[in-house]
């Protein structure tokens, strides 16, 4: 009996490696994607922003088209001045000219705004390509390892299955049933140390007489509160 209530540290070790492992294969697949998640948002970031240096850029261009379009405009009004007859035809031609100046004088305000968002757009951008570029790089190495770490995980957990057949064969039937009954509910520290008196896992008082039948480790002694397995605190260590 008492090498099998020292055996159960052993046990619970192995099974909270296997528990672990168990773990990673839902942790690294989350971590995978939460890496390229991120990569993805700053890759659509950037390309917000070329899109936008773009339109701005096609914006400009059909700008610089439209006044000199007015410009050509214009001309053409000069050039019917000298041929009008009246003063209305004459007033009417000015005031097409003032329209078309005033076109003018608008669309090149527009240009001045369109070319400082550009001139704050490129620097941005270039900052932006370099950050994403550096981003992906490291990304791209951590998702490798990442997956190379993966793939090794169910051959870890078959060496941990095989160490714990090894292992529970110094365990007795009845010992084996109560630690994996214990275990099944609480998936961790089936088997705690006594401290001082109390359970090692809820800090229980145990009553006296439990305790020197613990110390003896003649039979099996579970807390009465949380159910844990109980045994001496040097039985930890073994």
């Amino acid at each position: 009996m008492q090498e099998s209530l020292l055996t159960l540290f052993q046990l619970q070790r192995i099974d909270q490696q296997m528990y672990e492992l168990e773990h990673l294969k839902v942790s690294i697949p989350e971590k995978i994607e939460s890496l390229n998640t991120r990569l993805s948002e700053a890759e659509t970031q950037l390309f917000e922003k070329e899109n936008r240096f773009e339109e701005l850029e096609k914006l400009n261009r059909q700008s610089e088209r439209d006044i000199e379009a007015s410009n050509d405009q214009i001309a053409k009004y000069q050039g019917q001045l000298h041929s009008v007859k009246t003063n209305k035809e004459y007033d009417s031609l000015q005031h097409e000219i003032q329209a078309q100046k005033v076109q003018i004088k608008e669309l090149e305000d527009g240009i001045l705004e369109l070319l400082d968002e550009l001139e704050t757009l490129t620097t941005e951008l270039e900052q932006l390509r370099m950050d994403v570029a550096a981003q992906k790089e490291r990304i791209t190495e951590e998702c490798r390892e990442l997956e190379k770490q993966l793939a090794h995980v169910d051959e870890d957990v078959q060496v941990k299955q095989d160490e714990r057949i090894r292992t529970q064969m110094h365990v007795v039937g009845g010992v084996l049933s109560a630690y994996d009954r214990v275990r099944k509910g609480r998936r961790q520290n089936a088997v705690v140390p006594l401290k001082k008196g109390a359970c090692g896992g809820c800090f229980h008082v145990i009553p006296l007489q439990q305790v020197a039948e613990i110390k003896q480790m003649k039979r099996l002694v579970d807390c009465e509160a949380c159910g844990r397995i109980l045994v001496p605190e040097t039985g930890a260590d073994a």
